[in-house]
């Protein structure tokens, strides 16, 4: 293995400190290496005759030891030590250079260790995909990494050493050691502890103005110098990127997109798509004359690009940088318009389609994060102050064209497969690390999440593409989250996608949901209605019973939501009344404390119903209001069809009441608005049902002791 130079810089004179760091030398294993010790003619060290010491005249800084050690260094590699510091472990000199030999590096950096109030503080790196350090990853790695903001930890190729300029920023030196590297790579071993203290601290990041994230600002300038002018074609592009899972979120975007514009080419790209899925989206496209529907494989060859992305530190699929290659999946596309698919489209995007890039390969507005870390008074950890530019990479504006003559995305995927393991945002990231300041900056009406109601409150009428992230409409208990402001946001989903389906002719039959508030006046009409509107089964009325007068803000809660949906408030004391007003093919009863846990509940229900059942029940969970706590059995799925009253018994638990279940209106009618007591009702109506059916799945949440 290689010779090493250990160069210890001493700036306090304290004959303590060197000899805690020297003791840390003699003991390591590996015993191949000189030291080389830079203090001041001033101090008066004892120094063992294994050092060779070299004394200035003046103050001891960086640059004057990095001059020193390009002079006088053998080693074939050079570390650089503090006095007060130390080497942390034994084998620490060993494995680092076993690591640097191994790999045929010119330069390594160790993880870093701090002692500070008698305490280890260890912090290890991710080495993501082989662990290397190049340009692409060197500053979201000086803000991640402590290591990274100076050269404590570093283990530098003699050649390479005599390359760089002498500086006192540990910082600027390793950022020029990087850029003249042949190869350089994050270390697994740990090496370098350093004793904090006042004047001796991790040093924080700062950034310089000659740093840049990629080439992309430099190119943009050029383009404009050049005075391009991108052509817009006549017809609006638009790209939605899609997989197995997502196809069943599509339909209200694209019922949005053919709504609110004249004619549109919209491609589906995917890598996967089944049989049946393919099919569903050409009979899809049947019924939206002004969209042409082109449906997109994404190639194998392509594809192979960003399979090994690092995804650890995301929950998102590698899919998610499919939108990265829209300009070699579609090569003879000039310009689209990309948009996430919980998206949606509330104006025409003509608008966005002639929007002057100026140059840039992209347009893009901003994210609720650099609002988010306003308020909480952090800093975005990949991008500090400059955070504040962070965009959303959820709505593109992107020059297909632009971006094939300078091959930027495959550097947007090299600059992922270099940084990813740091991400969190996946595509997101990368995004905004190769675009940095070279982008075109949209107006947030073009993508307003909907965090950003917190913070730049938009009218709906103001908005042209509202962006469903973080309150995700087919999410259980998004309604209870809700602000006023996010919750007609999410009814505008609603009702788009009930409109769609009325459109497709999902759902032929209407089921009145009867919700009964009479045993609990000041009941959460939030979590109860909210597990009802975020259903996948859209073509509902919702009568709310009640016998008294609504509290103020149940009152101001259904006037929100009565613009949207199918809402009657019926004041009655008996269930009858309500069962009257029913105008749906089915009643479902739902009182209020209780709650539908999955989307697709009725859903499930009604196609039972549509077997030839005219009541239907499920299994349920049941909820401890006094003690918290939930009760569930776990239970094979099925669907039992009941051939005679005897065989009810066995499901009293599912058959006891009428919450819960799924009755034929005219059935309902016949027994209820007969004048029968509700004590009888549920027996009656079992009774008289031609087919009961069970549906063995807890499929609802039943609370008591409330």
């Amino acid at each position: 293995m290689p010779k090493v130079t250990i160069v210890i810089m001493d700036t306090t004179g304290k004959q303590a400190d060197l000899a805690k760091c020297l003791d840390s030398i003699s003991k390591q294993t590996y015993s191949d290496y000189e030291l080389l010790l830079v203090n001041s003619e001033e101090s008066s060290l004892a120094v063992p005759p294994s050092v060779t010491q070299y004394e200035l005249s003046g103050q001891v800084d960086l640059a004057k030891t990095i001059t020193l050690a390009k002079q006088h260094a053998n080693g074939q590699f050079v570390t650089f030590m503090q006095a007060r510091d130390f080497i942390f472990g034994d084998d620490a000199l060993a494995n680092c250079l076993q690591e640097v030999d191994k790999r045929d590096v010119d330069l390594g950096m160790a993880n870093l260790v701090s002692l500070a109030d008698d305490k280890f503080y260890l912090s290890d790196h991710h080495l993501g995909n082989y662990g290397l350090i190049n340009t692409n990853n060197l500053i979201p790695y000086m803000r991640f990494y402590r290591a990274f903001r100076n050269i404590w930890s570093l283990f530098i190729n003699k050649e390479l050493l005599e390359k760089l300029a002498a500086q006192n920023q540990g910082q600027r030196v390793l950022y020029q050691a990087v850029h003249l590297a042949k190869k350089a790579i994050i270390m697994q071993s740990k090496f370098y502890c350093l004793v904090e203290a006042a004047d001796n601290q991790v040093e924080p990041f700062r950034w310089q103005t000659d740093y840049e994230y990629s080439e992309a600002k430099r190119l943009v300038s050029e383009i404009r110098a050049r005075g391009y002018q991108a052509q817009i074609p006549k017809v609006i592009n638009v790209a939605l990127c899609i997989d197995d899972n997502l196809v069943k979120r599509l339909v209200p975007l694209i019922y949005s997109l053919a709504k609110n514009n004249r004619e549109l080419n919209l491609y589906l790209v995917y890598y996967h798509l089944s049989s049946s899925n393919k099919d569903y989206l050409r009979q899809l496209a049947t019924n939206f004359s002004n969209l042409n529907f082109h449906l997109r494989k994404l190639t194998k060859e392509l594809h192979q690009f960003i399979e090994p992305i690092n995804l650890s530190k995301t929950k998102l699929p590698v899919a998610t940088y499919t939108r990265v290659l829209l300009p070699h999946i579609l090569p003879e596309v000039k310009r689209i318009i990309y948009l996430d698919t919980d998206t949606q489209v509330l104006a025409s995007l003509e608008e966005l389609w002639q929007t002057d890039l100026e140059g840039n390969f992209l347009g893009a507005a901003g994210d609720n994060a650099p609002y988010l870390h306003r308020e909480l008074g952090t800093r975005h950890r990949m991008f500090g102050d400059q955070g504040d530019n962070y965009f959303n990479s959820g709505v593109l504006l992107m020059d297909l064209e632009l971006m094939r003559k300078y091959h930027v995305a495959f550097k947007v995927i090299k600059e992922a497969l270099d940084t990813a393991q740091i991400f969190v945002q996946a595509d997101q990231d990368a995004h905004n690390l190769y675009y940095y300041d070279a982008y075109k900056c949209l107006d947030l009406k073009y993508n307003y999440g909907s965090p950003l109601f917190e913070y730049e409150p938009y009218p709906l009428e103001a908005i042209t593409i509202l962006h469903h992230y973080v309150y995700k409409p087919w999410k259980a208990g998004v309604l209870e989250e809700a602000d006023s402001l996010v919750l007609a946001a999410l009814n505008t989903y609603y009702q788009a996608k009930r409109e769609a389906d009325e459109l497709l002719g999902k759902w032929p039959d209407k089921i009145s949901v009867i919700v009964d508030l009479r045993q609990n006046e000041r009941a959460n009409l939030k979590r109860c209605l909210g597990g009802l509107l975020y259903q996948s089964y859209t073509n509902l009325e919702i009568l709310v019973l009640t016998k008294g007068t609504l509290t103020k803000q149940q009152a101001e809660f259904l006037a929100e939501l009565q613009p949207y949906h199918r809402i009657e408030i019926v004041e009655a004391s008996q269930l009858k009344e309500a069962v009257a007003k029913a105008s749906g093919a089915y009643v479902y009863f739902l009182n209020i404390n209780d709650l539908l846990l999955k989307e697709d509940v009725l859903a499930k229900f009604y196609q039972v119903a549509n077997k030839g059942a005219d009541l239907v029940a499920s299994d349920y969970q049941r909820f401890d209001y006094q003690t918290s706590k939930f009760y569930w059995i776990n239970k094979d799925k099925q669907v039992i069809f009941l051939r005679s009253n005897d065989l009810a018994s066995n499901y009293q638990r599912e058959l006891g009441e009428l919450a819960g279940w799924l009755v034929q209106t005219s059935l309902a009618k016949e027994c209820l608005v007969s004048g029968v007591s509700e004590q009888l009702a549920a027996k009656l109506l079992r009774q008289e049902a031609k087919q009961v059916a069970v549906i063995s799945e807890q499929l609802w949440l039943k609370t008591f002791n409330k």
